[in-house]
């Protein structure tokens, strides 16, 4: 049984590669049980780390010397990360030893601009101005923590990288490895809430901007969306009866009218107020009212709610149930990948199934074999430090310390990657969507209370089908598509690696695999050219010579002369490639 703990004797494993920590510890069965790191540790943590940091813009990387040289006169430097956005600008992350000695070097050497047309405003978001002092500022041989941080993997190396695995449990821990969100893209996030907390401290009390959703759940990629609720709910020391003197406040009535108002206000702050806020949009007719928007400073998509909390409590239990069993995490990556490989999700909202959906679907079917524990097991085992109850009545008590779990509640799995893939697939390619709705609350297939394609139970909220805009159509495809992704790795078993071997033929875009196939002719497997394909003009011939004479290949000009632009991209990288 594998659980993450503080303390205990462990032996240290490449981690499944958890955005929030370094390595797996694995517990031996001889092990006394030690305290499970919870999700609420380990926010507390990272909220630690957002509070003791600045982002500052720089020149280059090679600002580094003279940038730590300059920070580490006036306060105690930890660490720095170094990272750039989509506009190829360069930040330096520094975490500094404490909070007093952030507050001291912000108090000691942070200025404004002296321009009109800009009211000064303070957050974690700074930028290194150059200096016309001869003092040479060194790094004394220290180096950066991390260069490119934020950089994704590159999807043609990926590809190439899976091509040489030798089995497909190897491909499909190499996939979640190098796509998971690391340390870097984790601490990028909270530094947004903590922007967001600092901006919006004078208007609300108690002000909490928390991340919520595939950020910190486990199960997020590098360049997710980051989903961020606001609350300032007040603790009972806030309302002592012993103090005389109370606050005088505005006065709210219970309707939602309120809350869209706040949500328009703070749409206006980010607009005006908040540094690298852009495309600000506000969304407030939605059953629960949002703000989106893109920071470019940090290059991520913000979506922005007000006082949402059960979706911070479903990270938790995402949290918990990942941490729990390590393959869970690996195996929900591959899954979302090959359904955006083959069009089953899109990245925006519609009629087809999103990623929440098949995250549940994966935790069900590990639920059904035995290997997690079902969420009404976690509920029986909760106490009262576990009691969790939203604004608006949301029961939300689960047990957070998963040590305490009975032994034989789950149990691990004796399969490899590769066979609990296979065994997803058939799974689904066998349930009865018609009939049974997925419950990660029982652990099994329960009735289906209407007729809608396709239910899949809300575990905080079990009256709400989280799955109910897909639409019958998508339904189907998604028995068709478990279904050839179930016959594809059954013919993997055969050993035979070809091009799409594994889950190369799962995780590549069908446009793509159908490219490859396109350009192939004859028993040779022999690429024939993409001008004969996509060209009308022929090549021509010098009279009275058996030699022709090829016209000049210009890749641009190839690509303007196809139709299709994401056949003409996929074109290129082939060539480039040298695949053609």
């Amino acid at each position: 049984m594998s659980v993450l703990f503080q303390t205990g004797k462990y032996f240290l494993r490449k981690s499944y590669s958890y955005s929030f920590c370094k390595y797996v510890l694995l517990r031996k069965k001889s092990d006394v049980p030690r305290k499970f790191i919870t999700f609420d540790e380990i926010v507390a943590q990272r909220r630690a780390e957002a509070r003791r940091s600045l982002v500052v813009q720089v020149n280059s990387e090679s600002s580094f010397d003279e940038l730590y040289g300059y920070c580490s006169k006036y306060s105690s430097i930890k660490d720095v990360y170094h990272y750039k956005n989509s506009g190829e600008e360069h930040f330096m992350l520094i975490e500094f030893s404490s909070e007093d000695n952030l507050q001291s070097i912000l108090q000691s050497c942070c200025s404004h601009q002296k321009d009109l047309e800009v009211m000064a405003v303070q957050s974690p978001f700074v930028w290194f101005r150059a200096s016309d002092a001869k003092e040479k500022l060194t790094a004394n041989g220290l180096e950066l923590r991390v260069k490119d941080g934020n950089n994704k993997y590159s999807e043609d190396v990926l590809f190439d990288d899976l091509m040489k695995c030798q089995t497909v449990s190897e491909q499909i821990q190499m996939l979640y490895d190098k796509t998971i969100l690391n340390d870097v893209g984790a601490r990028l996030r909270y530094m947004v809430a903590r922007q967001l907390e600092v901006i919006l401290s004078s208007l609300y009390t108690n002000i909490q901007v928390l991340p919520f959703g595939s950020s910190v759940n486990g199960f997020g990629k590098m360049g997710c969306d980051l989903d961020l609720v606001l609350t300032n709910s007040l603790t009972d020391e806030m309302m002592s009866p012993s103090n005389r003197l109370v606050y005088q406040e505005k006065r709210s009535d219970s309707s939602r009218g309120p809350w869209q108002r706040h949500m328009e206000l703070v749409g206006a702050l980010l607009e005006l107020r908040v540094p690298g806020a852009a495309r600000v949009q506000r969304i407030l007719n939605a059953r629960v009212p949002i703000v989106k928007y893109s920071q470019e400073l940090v290059d991520v998509d913000v979506d922005l709610c007000f006082n949402n909390m059960s979706g911070v409590h479903m990270s938790s239990l995402l949290y918990a149930l990942g941490s729990l069993v390590p393959a869970g995490p690996a195996l929900a990556v591959t899954v979302r990948r090959w359904a955006a490989a083959v069009q089953l999700t899109q990245p925006h909202p519609g009629r087809w199934i999103t990623n929440f959906p098949l995250t549940l679907m994966v935790l069900f079917f590990l639920m059904t074999q035995k290997i997690l524990p079902t969420f009404r097991r976690l509920i029986e085992c909760a106490g009262k430090q576990d009691v969790r109850v939203t604004e608006d009545n949301i029961n939300c008590t689960f047990v957070r310390d998963l040590s305490r779990l009975p032994p034989h509640s789950y149990q691990p799995s004796s399969d490899n990657l590769q066979t609990l893939l296979l065994k997803f697939f058939e799974f689904y390619s066998q349930f009865d969507f018609q009939e049974h709705a997925i419950s990660v609350i029982e652990g099994k297939p329960i009735r289906k209370p209407n007729t809608l394609p396709l239910y899949i139970v809300n575990p905080l909220e079990p009256a709400l089908n989280v799955s109910r805009n897909v639409s019958y159509e998508e339904c189907e495809r998604l028995k068709m598509e478990v279904r050839n992704a179930a016959w594809h790795l059954e013919a993997c078993l055969d050993n035979n690696q070809a091009d799409d071997w594994g889950i190369l033929g799962l995780v590549e875009k069908k446009t793509t695999r159908g490219l490859k196939k396109l350009l192939r002719a004859g028993n040779q497997q022999r690429l024939v050219s993409v001008k004969d394909l996509f060209k009308d003009d022929q090549p021509e011939t010098t009279p009275g010579s058996d030699r022709e004479v090829q016209p000049t290949r210009d890749n641009k000009h190839d690509r303007v002369k196809l139709k299709n632009t994401q056949t003409a991209r996929e074109v290129y990288r082939i060539r480039r490639d040298k695949l053609i």
